[in-house]
């Protein structure tokens, strides 16, 4: 198989992909300062297999759903505190407290 074609049909794809992912961990964030230091060592350090291992074990970016003004409603913040608590992000006192804000006074 000719070099020019191997380039074209895998390594500018695979760059292509890499350059996203690099620019991903840089823009996420929910990931604190630290996760996105590491993403982005592994990344550099290890191209191929940590563009793999990013792929496979990155967290899905939280989705908001619109509501009022492309707001989330109270219902969608609740749902992503309880999430943000199951992931262990968030204590106790921090869930009870901030689903404490969402009440109406």
């Amino acid at each position: 198989m000719n070099e020019w074609v191997l380039l074209v049909i895998v390594a500018l794809p695979l760059s292509a992909y890499w350059i996203r992912s690099v620019f991903e961990v840089i823009r996420r964030g929910d990931y604190s300062l630290t996760q996105r230091a590491a993403w982005l060592l592994i990344l550099i350090l290890l191209p191929i297999v940590g563009l793999a291992v990013y792929v496979v074990a990155r967290t899905p970016r939280p989705v908001h759903l619109s509501g009022a003004r492309g707001h989330p409603g109270q219902a969608e913040e609740l749902v992503l505190l309880a999430e943000q608590r199951q992931r262990k992000e968030l204590d106790d006192v921090g869930f009870y407290e901030a689903t404490a804000a969402l009440r109406p006074h």
